[in-house]
């Protein structure tokens, strides 16, 4: 897939309301805060729907009440327009003037977004590593979309039924349908991660060069039991917290170089390394379902990385069809150079 128009109203500080793209890499330069990140996200979000962090309303330009993200993206033969209609609190999605939802968008065939922050990945709460695989698994799977979505939907019900004085009597009302969703969740979660965890280790390899194996594994928070074994040893504790303590929400991503936890034990440097391995892994797998990459959106290549890495990055960038690269200098291997400043940007000699 290829972004061939991007277009924006109020979205953040960008004010050029039109941008034209091209195959290959494009290199967007500027001083820090002057753009570069609210272009990769605004392509981020008309490639996907989604928003890559933050919410709808931060994503308008302050004392704004609605704005839009317009993409064309070329997807296989075909050429689809991607709009995102934004107001504070909620978003509307359209392609080719159809009301849709994310998931949809996500079949078009997407983007990938590497970024500085992606260290948290690694060092942060497990919700963020599920949210990594979950947002994953939904670009790769309608079904897997709905199904997650549901079994949200089912838990927060069962959260509230828990705090109510009527709960043990009630409860095993709800529980079938969220061992059906949860048992449903979990599956698909182990396929994928079975199949990422080789991509993950191979990209962690030739990246890092340190002799280390990234290994990368799902922790369940029902452990080795069953889910309905699991859920009913837990009955009397969700009664005296009031809320669902074992399921695929409470799970987690094991990440470990040569058996030692990078949550627990490993540097900034290993962390930023093991985060960008898992990016590797995610564009494989976008390549592998839509028969094409996704385009590449690296948001400050020299973010924390040394030479080497940042070599591999811009390796991956020149073997993507289409690749949007940010920074403060030029890197190497643009085909095209674009500069930012307040928001604002033209090409390399406007």
């Amino acid at each position: 897939m290829r972004v061939r128009t991007l277009r924006q109203l109020h979205f953040r500080n960008l004010t050029t309301p039109l941008l034209s793209f091209e195959r290959g890499v494009t290199a967007v330069v500027g001083a820090n805060a002057a753009g570069k990140s609210n272009l990769i996200d605004a392509l981020y979000l008309g490639c996907t729907g989604s928003m890559p962090g933050g919410t709808i309303a931060e994503a308008l330009r302050f004392g704004e009440t609605g704005g839009f993200v317009r993409a064309e993206l070329e997807a296989g033969d075909a050429v689809h327009e991607v709009e995102i209609g934004l107001a504070p609190g909620r978003k509307v999605l359209r392609v080719d003037g159809q009301a849709v939802r994310a998931a949809d968008v996500a079949r078009l065939g997407g983007a990938v977004k590497v970024a500085p922050e992606d260290a948290d990945l690694i060092h942060g709460p497990p919700a963020g590593r599920r949210g990594f695989l979950d947002d994953l698994l939904a670009r790769l799977s309608l079904r897997f979309a709905l199904v997650a979505r549901e079994y949200h939907r089912v838990v927060e019900q069962r959260n509230a039924l828990l705090k109510r004085p009527e709960a043990a009597a009630t409860l095993a009302a709800w529980d079938g349908r969220f061992l059906e969703l949860g048992g449903e969740v979990e599956a698909v979660r182990g396929r994928a991660v079975a199949r990422l965890a080789p991509l993950a280790a191979e990209a962690y390899a030739t990246i890092a060069a340190d002799g280390k194996r990234l290994d990368v594994a799902l922790r369940r928070a029902a452990g080795e039991a069953p889910l309905d074994e699991a859920l009913a040893r837990a009955r009397a504790e969700e009664l005296a917290r009031g809320a669902t303590s074992v399921g695929p929400h409470r799970d987690d991503l094991d990440l470990a170089l040569d058996g030692r936890s990078v949550q627990a034990f490993g540097s900034r440097g290993e962390a930023r390394t093991a985060s960008l391995a898992l990016r590797v892994a995610e564009f494989a797998l976008l390549e592998e379902r839509h028969g094409t990459p996704p385009v590449l959106l690296v948001d400050d290549v020299s973010a924390e990385l040394d030479e080497g890495r940042r070599s591999f990055l811009i390796d991956l960038a020149r073997r993507a069809p289409q690749a949007i690269v940010t920074g403060t200098d030029v890197p190497v291997g643009a085909d095209r150079v674009w500069r930012v400043a307040d928001g604002r940007v033209t090409s390399g000699d406007g």
